[in-house]
């Protein structure tokens, strides 16, 4: 079954990780996918990867650059015919206590998990009202649901992108365009904490939280891309504003010990 056949999907940091996996998903589901990042050579070998022909486009485009993104909407208007899916999963995080952060590592984080998100939303919203309708799901964290110790900031971020996120829906609903947001807890194979426990300690900071998770592990990058597929096809067409933790249960439990 092809669940996405035929319909035009962009994916933010696309690159890697997560991203990399809804795009692989999105192409098995006969979607034409077009992924996007600051690194042009990794997105090619991504591209390389999935090897899905002309079904797969690979082209840089900085999220907190607002001439990058009009350009990248343009590029996939003019070469596909429309937008049918946005997934707005670049993102970053760093570790800082409230306290003792500054405005830069606020600026980062604000700028790249919120103000990136919403604009790019704004600029895919009147291709999909062209098309009659469309889905946006926006990746946050169960970060922005509860305050976690030592990542005040990006915990901030992750509950704007949330909030913007509802308020989009709302405003796209009369167009039928639906926003959602999922929010994974701690997902193995990705690049989020790399800049904050470094790759060398990366396995010791996933074996540190697995216990964290009711359901006995961390997650998996296709354990997010199976919540993706649902909620861009037609499956969750009455579906829209919804805030979807995909966290192995880790919203089940008491707050975890600072890292």
């Amino acid at each position: 079954m092809e669940l996405l056949k035929d319909k035009v999907a962009i994916i933010t940091g696309g690159g890697t990780g997560i991203g990399k996996c809804i795009a692989e998903r999105f192409v098995r589901e006969g979607a034409r996918v077009v992924i996007c990042g600051r690194r042009t050579e990794l997105l090619n070998q991504t591209a390389a990867e999935i090897a899905a022909g002309d079904r797969l486009l690979a082209l840089p485009c900085d999220v907190t650059d607002q001439t990058q993104i009009l350009g990248l909407v343009k590029t996939v208007t003019n070469r596909l015919g429309g937008i049918d899916v946005l997934v707005n999963n670049a993102g970053v995080m760093r570790f800082d206590d409230l306290l003792q952060a500054g405005q830069r590592e606020y600026e980062l984080m604000m700028t790249t998990n919120v103000w990136g998100p919403w604009r790019f939303s704004v600029a895919v919203a009147p291709h999909m009202q062209r098309r009659g309708g469309g889905s946006i799901i926006n990746i946050s964290s169960v970060a922005g649901l509860r305050p976690l110790l030592g990542a005040g900031l990006y915990c901030t971020s992750k509950a704007a992108l949330q909030m913007i996120s509802q308020a989009l829906a709302l405003e796209l609903a009369g167009y039928h365009i639906r926003v959602n947001v999922i929010c994974p807890a701690v997902v193995e194979g990705t690049e989020l904490a790399v800049p904050i426990m470094g790759a060398e300690n990366i396995g010791e900071f996933y074996d540190k939280l697995r216990p964290c998770h009711p359901l006995g592990r961390n997650g998996r990058p296709e354990d997010i891309a199976e919540a993706a597929l649902y909620l861009a096809g037609d499956v969750s067409r009455w579906v829209t504003g919804v805030i979807m933790p995909v966290d192995g249960g880790r919203m089940l439990t008491s707050n975890r010990p600072k890292i």
